[in-house]
């Protein structure tokens, strides 16, 4: 399946009862609608959903796995989610992964992965041209997630995998908006260029670059009302 299909299909709530719970729970706490410091119930959840206690129970682990819950006997789940300075410090521990897996997937990726990468930054040349965000934080899940897969190091995709979402969230997206897209598009270009010359150090500053750009949009358009410190 098309990596972009594969992504609309994720988003479009096609998947497990399981993961569609806790895609939903992770963005409500993330963008505040369940606010910090408040609690949940499986009662409450397995109505929400119509859902058994089972896949509720699961999504419950993986939140309190995540940081963003914490059990408390006889209460309930305890909704943590991220403090600002939380957030902060995961930006930039992102930027600094983001940076080690551009360098091993230059080094580690295969012919067909190529391939399938310069069919994802053609996408995303595409969409900037038709000034369509919608598309375009399709294409750059796409980008991003390669890079972690083509790096061929399990944690490394697990974990990058996992900030990625966390910064889905947090950050609105609204800093894809039409004045950013030729911008970031340029940036991806020169990630895009340092993989075709197969070259490690320039494709690390480029990607060191594009991620300090990142973060700066990113914090612009953080909702202080939710990150508290």
């Amino acid at each position: 399946m098309d990596i972009i299909q594969q992504l609309r299909k994720e988003t479009n709530k096609e998947l497990p009862l399981t993961d569609r719970i806790y895609e939903e729970l992770l963005r409500a706490i993330l963008t505040g609608q369940l606010a910090r410091d408040s609690w949940l119930t499986e009662t409450k959840v397995c109505s929400m959903y119509g859902a058994s206690r089972t896949p509720v129970r699961e999504s419950f682990r993986r939140l309190e796995m995540d940081g963003l819950l914490e059990y408390i006997p006889k209460r309930g789940e305890y909704v943590r989610g991220f403090s600002y300075d939380e957030l902060i410090d995961m930006l930039n521990i992102r930027a600094d992964l983001e940076v080690r897996a551009v360098s091993w997937s230059i080094e580690r990726i295969t012919d067909d992965e190529m391939e399938q990468f310069t069919d994802i930054f053609r996408y995303m040349e595409f969409y900037t041209k038709k000034n369509d965000i919608h598309m375009m934080m399709y294409a750059n899940s796409a980008f991003h997630r390669h890079i972690y897969k083509t790096a061929h190091d399990r944690m490394l995709d697990k974990t990058l995998t996992s900030y990625f979402n966390y910064c889905k969230y947090s950050c609105p997206p609204n800093y894809f908006a039409p004045k950013f897209l030729d911008k970031t598009l340029e940036e991806r270009r020169r990630v895009y260029s340092a993989y075709l010359k197969k070259d490690v150090t320039s494709g690390a500053r480029a990607m060191k670059l594009h991620m300090s750009s990142t973060i700066k949009r990113a914090i612009a358009n953080i909702n202080p009302n939710i990150y508290e410190k």
